[in-house]
């Protein structure tokens, strides 16, 4: 089934350019929120200070993590949605990346959520 509506392509345009945003800004604000809890012992240690020092910012930022890389799974999981509804519309995009992707089967942790959806 191609797509047959004018506006199709601008609105699924649209769709992939937000979806490829909300990927790449997760990635980073996971990646800065690392570096954040690799800092914060190196902060106390340089600083001489009890390893109950900070403690609590500590544990709240690794929650803060732990939902960073749930919400993640669930932007995964409706990247997949998102691409069958595409491909059933007769609509692809690769935003500049041509070569296929490596089948990559997702190990460690629950992932189960993710197989469903796929």
């Amino acid at each position: 089934m191609a797509m047959s509506n004018a506006n199709t392509k601008p609105a699924a345009d649209a769709v992939a350019e937000l979806l490829w945003r909300i990927e790449t800004q997760l990635d980073e604000v996971f990646a800065t929120g690392g570096e954040l809890l690799s800092a914060l012992p190196r902060a106390r240690i340089a600083s001489n200070l009890p390893a109950i020092a900070g403690q609590a910012a500590f544990e709240h930022f690794s929650q803060a993590l732990l939902a960073l890389g749930a919400a993640r799974g669930h932007v995964v999981a409706g990247h997949r949605v998102v691409e069958k509804v595409g491909k059933q519309i007769g609509y692809e995009t690769s935003f500049g990346d041509e070569k296929p992707k490596a089948v990559f089967n997702p190990t460690g942790g629950d992932v189960a959520q993710l197989r469903v959806a796929a």
